[in-house]
């Protein structure tokens, strides 16, 4: 059994915790993140739950047969649970079989199992998202960032968010990571496309998913705000930017701010991904061809290292969920 954060792994008693990447089979007690809970029914007829739980280490399928209605209030995603059962192979992967649950006190949950330290800077990347935007050569433009920069709850969500429940950059800065990948790229296909206007990519790829910081909640387990699920983060987010454009009145021809707000409305392209446009002018097609690339690079990042399907000398194939397509990995 492996060793992480130099602790040791948990038996039962101790007190260690024992991280998810570290499971083999055999009896375990624990405290883990919940986020997926499925309330199903056994072919014998009686319920059972299909949880999904995880620490910073990875995440993991687990069953609770026989469940009663008080698992199903405990075992809510996003809730910490402190658990006994048992690690057993199903299919050669690992899952986990609860024999007892409870919400775990808060005292006992330490935030440094659940919560992996960024592979970046977050601090460093908004101040390069910052300084892009402050930078725009179209002064209109250039306005419009400056609201939302000056706009402190905006901000505050921006710089910590998720940038999705499940897709793409789904965890704790996410929505910034993706953001400024997707401007720092903008940046480099503006210099290849000169012909186009860069301040309204750049601009544009920064708003695409601007409503995201009112559509979900939470960080370790994102969720769907109410207003979120009603209205969806284009909705959202053409409404955020109309708000702005109000305050700033005639400041910004009328003109432009209807392009802003096309490119928000277009950026997944068609209808069956909840754009009711297609982008129909060539910076709307950049900002949508860098956003979904990212997104997918993000997906393909997250389960390159996920168990194989099939495997031989020339690496490995597992179905993507994410992607919806089977994915190849090197060997390791």
């Amino acid at each position: 059994m492996g060793m992480r954060d130099h602790e040791k792994a948990e038996t039962p008693g101790n007190g260690r915790h024992v991280y998810i990447a570290d499971l083999e089979p055999g009896k375990l007690r624990g405290i883990y993140l919940v986020t997926e809970c499925r309330n199903l029914t056994a072919r014998n007829g009686k319920p059972y739950l299909a949880l999904t739980l995880k620490d910073n280490s990875g995440a993991i399928s687990a069953k609770r047969w026989d469940a009663t209605e008080e698992d199903v209030q405990l075992a809510r995603p996003g809730a910490y649970i402190e658990l006994s059962g048992s690690v057993e192979l199903y299919k050669d992967t690992p899952q986990i079989v609860i024999e007892h649950l409870r919400v775990a006190p808060a005292e006992a949950v330490n935030p440094e199992h659940f919560e992996a330290p960024p592979a970046f800077d977050p601090e460093q990347l908004l101040a390069e998202v910052t300084a892009i935007l402050r930078g725009l050569g179209d002064e209109h433009y250039r306005l419009v960032a400056e609201a939302y920069l000056n706009d402190e709850a905006f901000m505050a969500r921006f710089g910590v968010g998720p940038a999705a429940r499940m897709m793409h950059h789904p965890y704790k800065f996410g929505l910034l990571e993706h953001v400024h990948s997707v401007m720092k790229l903008g940046e480099m296909l503006c210099d290849h496309y000169a012909w186009c206007n860069r301040s309204l990519v750049l601009l544009g790829l920064f708003l695409h998913d601007s409503g995201k910081v009112v559509e979900l909640i939470g960080e370790n387990v994102p969720g769907y705000s109410v207003e979120g699920e009603l209205l969806g983060h284009i909705t959202i987010g053409i409404n955020l930017l109309d708000r702005k454009l109000q305050e700033l009145g005639e400041q910004v021809p009328h003109s432009k701010g209807v392009l802003l707000k096309h490119i928000i409305l277009s950026h997944h392209e068609n209808a069956e991904f909840g754009s009711p446009k297609p982008p129909m002018l060539a910076e709307a097609q950049i900002v949508h061809a860098i956003e979904a690339l990212d997104a997918k690079m993000n997906a393909f990042l997250r389960e390159k290292d996920l168990p194989a399907e099939q495997q031989d000398a020339t690496g490995t194939l597992r179905y993507s969920k994410l992607l919806k397509r089977r994915i190849f990995a090197p060997p390791a």
